[in-house]
């Protein structure tokens, strides 16, 4: 196969495609991390895997349809979702269902459909958890973070601008990728978004995409949130 990428080399001679995070990444959706070892999804009734093929995951799906030879082999959507809910961290399945479910990839109907019986509600609860109005993986990974930490922000707010998060009754939260600010109007339409939000009676709280990456949303946000009256203190904590 002249020109063909490993991925590809190994789903052919599996018999199978490629799927998760590599399949993810070639529909267009974000990762927060580098997708890895290859994973390649095989029909269940595979009896044999060869050997030789280096490090490699596999999964067996049912009535798994491989493209004839003019087509990739990547496992469609849904198909790589699923086997991505089944093999990834929880935050990083959200970051990929916000985005399918956004981009209009996938319904969460399909999802729920793919995903019956009682081995599969943990996968169906962590699918509820999925928010297509977040705009970022940045946003996606901060709500997340402060939901594990007992809060219930709100997502794509509308104060007359919309914000990435809220934290009611007074703060906002906002994720700033290091490519957002492109220009001087961005960085002064930005500013003058705040004001009106502070002169609104609003806190603005404006992150990096590396505090954010770096997981630190929490100990950032819950100072100055306990402050304003807006964290949720669990019981007994």
């Amino acid at each position: 196969m002249p020109g063909a990428g490993q991925d590809v080399i190994v789903s052919r001679r599996l018999r199978g495609v490629v799927t998760c995070a590599h399949a993810l990444a070639r529909h267009g959706l974000p990762l927060r991390l580098d997708p890895g070892p290859l994973h390649v999804a095989v029909p269940r009734s595979t009896s044999r895997v060869p050997t030789g093929i280096g490090r490699v995951t596999v999964h067996r799906v049912a009535g798994l349809v491989i493209p004839g030879p003019a087509r990739p082999p990547v496992a469609d959507p849904l198909t790589a979702l699923l086997c991505f809910m089944r093999c990834a961290e929880e935050l990083d399945v959200l970051i990929a269902l916000d985005a399918a479910l956004r981009d209009g990839l996938i319904s969460r109907d399909e999802l729920v459909a793919a995903l019956p019986g009682n081995r599969n509600a943990p996968l169906r609860a962590l699918l509820a958890r999925a928010d297509p109005r977040a705009r970022s993986l940045l946003e996606t990974v901060a709500r997340y973070d402060l939901q594990e930490a007992g809060q219930d922000p709100g997502v794509a707010v509308d104060l007359g601008v919309e914000v990435d998060l809220v934290l009611r009754p007074r703060l906002v939260v906002e994720t700033d990728g290091f490519m957002y600010h492109s220009s001087l109007a961005d960085w002064t339409n930005d500013h003058l978004r705040d004001q009106r939000l502070n002169a609104a009676g609003w806190t603005v709280l404006r992150l990096t995409s590396r505090q954010v990456l770096d997981r630190r949303t929490v100990e950032i946000v819950r100072p100055v949130a306990s402050r304003l009256g807006c964290w949720v203190h669990p019981a007994g904590a």
